[in-house]
């Protein structure tokens, strides 16, 4: 059978990003708020088609046990603070970690309302068979950007992240 032909895309265009230079400043704000919303709505989903289904684990789980792969070992709310979680969205990460059996619980020793999550051997393994796969993906995809362009956009990225964080903490 075959495949109907693919008809070109009719109806309005999304305008070019110089518009942001000539257009009122509410209008402006909006087209920017609209792109990061784009593509807070879309890397999910890459994730999701791209790395999660295959290696079975979440985008969080991966970020705290890269996050745990850096450091021996870092407490519940060290994580959330990295990752701009609450505690008990991380909690629930971390849990999902142990279950897999790719992280560990330990209880200070000083202090029983502190957790050590700490990467276990079978977690270490399964970073580094993964991490080659999941790098090279992450690279096809940021690939289109220079590494200039790369450290520009976390530069953007992390000033506007910040900022936010200072209103969302205001009272």
């Amino acid at each position: 059978m075959e495949k109907p032909e693919k008809k070109p895309r009719v109806g309005p265009r999304k305008p070019p990003p110089s518009v942001i230079l000539v257009a009122p400043k509410a209008l402006a704000s909006l087209y920017v708020a609209s792109s990061i919303g784009r593509l807070s709505s879309l890397f999910p989903r890459w994730m999701s088609k791209k790395v999660e289904s295959q290696y079975e684990v979440t985008s969080s789980q991966l970020m705290v046990m890269f996050l745990l792969s850096q450091s021996e070992r870092m407490t519940m709310g060290q994580l959330a603070d990295m990752l701009d979680l609450t505690p008990r969205a991380i909690t629930g990460i971390v849990d999902g970690l142990i279950k897999k059996k790719y992280a560990l619980k330990n209880q200070d020793s000083n202090d029983a309302r502190v957790s050590w999550i700490l990467l276990s051997s079978q977690g270490k393994i399964f970073l580094r068979s993964a991490r080659p796969d999941i790098s090279a993906k992450l690279g096809g995809l940021l690939g289109v950007l220079t590494r200039k362009e790369q450290v520009e956009l976390v530069r953007l990225i992390e000033k506007l992240t910040d900022h936010m964080k200072l209103q969302i903490d205001e009272n």
